[in-house]
């Protein structure tokens, strides 16, 4: 005799006592007939007694069966409650993020609004940088999880693309505002606005302007869009930050996109994190999300 029957046989009893097809019970749970048979034998063989009958290719519960229901019924459905309770509890608690500017400002808090709607019990703790800031975040682990606009090649970290975006060249000067596109030529001596070293705006930048950036004029470097965005009303003044940084300004006439002869500067975002870190069933859930996130991506 076994010593001890389990949850799950008590599930596949329930199961069947509900549906006296041995068929359909393993395609609903996901077994092959002969697990679910043998799973019930091994109950009856530690009751020492049988709760089926086997007539014409059904399994009907006999007299034993039916007072074996009566008495574990309640019991089976109160734990399965339990556990879904208990799954539901774990979907609470803080999770903290370290999120490159651009993405912080403009891409994740409606995001972070969803998932909070979603799940009450859940805040989140956002410490914001550029790019290579973030990377120490994780690898101090000092952040759950990263969301990053550069790349990173730490071999500590895994990173996982979670969108795409588009970096325009702007400007807030009327006299440079054209529908025709420039080549860049035209543009290299005018005075450029960056964002500091470790951005991954402008690591995306100068990647696409290859061994022709340092032609740029770097007339000014800063550490915040809104800084950049400040200065770009003056003379010759130009930057390439991205699109979603500049929707409402390109919307409402403040600033202008020039469009550039056979350049377009993309860039995917990441999400990242320690190799080393667990993953709870609070953070599994929250990566999940962000793997289907494309309605926050419109412009």
């Amino acid at each position: 005799m076994q010593s001890r029957m389990t949850l799950r046989q008590l599930e596949l009893f329930l199961a069947l006592a509900g549906t006296p097809h041995l068929g359909q019970v393993a395609s609903a749970v996901g077994l092959t007939p002969s697990a679910v048979s043998m799973a019930i034998k091994n109950l009856e063989e530690t009751l020492e007694t049988r709760l089926f009958d086997r007539i014409n290719q059904k399994i009907i519960l006999n007299e034993d069966g039916r007072l074996f229901l009566g008495r574990v019924e309640h019991l089976i459905m109160g734990l399965k409650e339990s556990e879904k309770i208990f799954r539901d509890e774990l979907l609470h608690g803080e999770i903290r993020i370290g999120v490159s500017s651009s993405i912080a400002n403009y891409i994740l808090p409606p995001m972070i609004y969803r998932f909070m709607e979603k799940y009450e019990g859940v805040t989140f703790k956002m410490e914001t940088g550029n790019t290579r800031e973030v990377v120490d975040l994780i690898e101090k682990g000092r952040v759950d999880m990263g969301f990053i606009e550069g790349e990173c090649h730490s071999v500590d970290i895994e990173k996982e693309v979670f969108g795409t975006d588009e970096l325009y060249v702007v400007t807030g000067d009327m006299a440079l505002a054209r529908e025709k596109s420039y080549p860049m030529e035209e543009l290299w001596a005018k005075r450029w606005i960056l964002r500091e070293k470790g951005s991954g705006t402008r690591e995306a930048f100068l990647r696409h302007l290859g061994d022709h950036a340092k032609l740029l004029n770097i007339f000014m470097e800063l550490d915040e869009t809104g800084g950049v965005k400040s200065v770009l009303s003056n003379k010759d003044t130009l930057a390439c930050l991205s699109r979603f940084s500049v929707r409402n300004e390109l919307k409402y006439g403040l600033l202008y996109r020039l469009n550039i002869e056979g350049l377009t500067f993309t860039r995917s975002l990441y999400t990242i994190r320690h190799r080393n870190k667990y993953i709870s069933s609070l953070l599994r859930e929250f990566i999940s999300f962000t793997r289907h996130c494309e309605e926050f991506f419109g412009v």
